[in-house]
């Protein structure tokens, strides 16, 4: 805008006054002239209601990444909860085969004689 006006002042000199503070001021048909040469049309209206509008998307797609965000949670808090089953599961995995393995050696170390010997007194308690 500053461009245009310069442009016109070369070829006007008067067009707008400068007051004591160098702001430059322009009469109401000097508007009208800046705002036909800038192509800016008065629509209020228009862009009252453009904007409302826009608004109105706009509120329509936060909603939307609200929902998504409160699914995503949902899904997040779900497989926390599957990985703490899945490691829970896991450990008791473990201790058992734990403590499968201390009865196998605990067997390995017996020696033949004390298996034959344990097994026999077995039969005899029945």
């Amino acid at each position: 805008m500053q461009n245009k006006v310069t442009y016109i002042r070369r070829n006007n000199k008067q067009f707008g006054k400068l007051n004591k503070s160098g702001v430059r001021e322009f009469s109401s048909t000097k508007i009208q002239y800046l705002k036909k040469v800038l192509n800016i049309a008065e629509k209020p209206t228009e862009l009252s209601t453009e904007l409302s509008s826009g608004v109105d998307f706009i509120k329509v797609q936060l909603e939307e990444k609200d929902k998504q965000i409160s699914k995503l949670q949902q899904a997040l808090d779900q497989q926390q909860i599957l990985t703490k089953q899945a490691q829970d599961q896991s450990q008791n995995l473990l201790l058992e085969n734990t403590q499968i393995k201390e009865k196998l050696a605990e067997v390995e170390t017996e020696s033949f004689w004390s298996r034959l010997f344990k097994r026999k007194g077995k039969y005899e308690n029945n």
